[in-house]
């Protein structure tokens, strides 16, 4: 196995491991002050992976059927499973969740959408690329994913209700990100979708 699939198969790998960091306070409560740092860095390293390895099978050329295959695969698992969990994740300042169960359920449904036409795509062998503005979307959701859940460690209680709120603005632009981008997707692709014959 090339370089480039054993850090996807690491950025699957580190999933599990992000779930459990957030789920341990409830079984082992000792744990609890340490949770969110841990898996904020469980969450940036394997967002680190998605960074890298692409980049690595293109520049070594070890672009294999199963990278094009697992790497999006990988990519939509590990921002479900953050979305979810900070869905149903808590703190002191936010008892209900850190994110609007809402938000995750379009985010989501915007990754199975665009997931559908890429496999409608590759089944007429067509290719389409990632767009600008859905690698934004990305960033902003891999930023968020962290910064919900490190906003409220900062030492400085004084600064958590503007990073809150700066929070939830960064939320909100991923959202539209993520709207817009899909709409921009389907426009662009729609003669690949022949949405004249439905």
């Amino acid at each position: 196995m090339n370089l480039a699939n054993k850090l996807t198969i690491l950025r699957i790998l580190l999933i599990p491991l992000y779930i459990l960091a957030l789920l341990l306070p409830k079984l082992w409560p000792a744990f609890a002050p340490y949770s969110h740092w841990v898996a904020s860095v469980l969450f940036l390293g394997a967002a680190i992976t998605d960074l890298f390895d692409g980049r690595v099978a293109r520049k070594r050329n070890l672009v294999t059927d199963f990278g094009k295959l697992m790497d999006p695969i990988a990519d939509k698992m590990l921002i479900v499973a953050a979305l979810v969990m900070l869905s149903c994740t808590q703190d002191a300042n936010h008892p209900q969740h850190l994110l609007h169960p809402v938000i995750t359920i379009v985010v989501i449904a915007r990754e199975f959408l665009i997931s559908g036409v890429r496999q409608i795509a590759a089944a007429k062998g067509v290719v389409i690329a990632a767009g600008k503005l859905g690698k934004w979307k990305t960033v902003f959701l891999d930023i968020i994913a962290v910064a919900l859940l490190l906003y409220d460690e900062i030492p400085f209680d004084y600064l958590n209700p503007f990073l809150w709120y700066l929070v939830e603005a960064l939320v909100y632009v991923a959202l539209v990100l993520s709207i817009v981008s899909a709409v921009e997707y389907i426009v662009k692709n729609k003669g690949v979708l022949n949405l004249h014959d439905c």
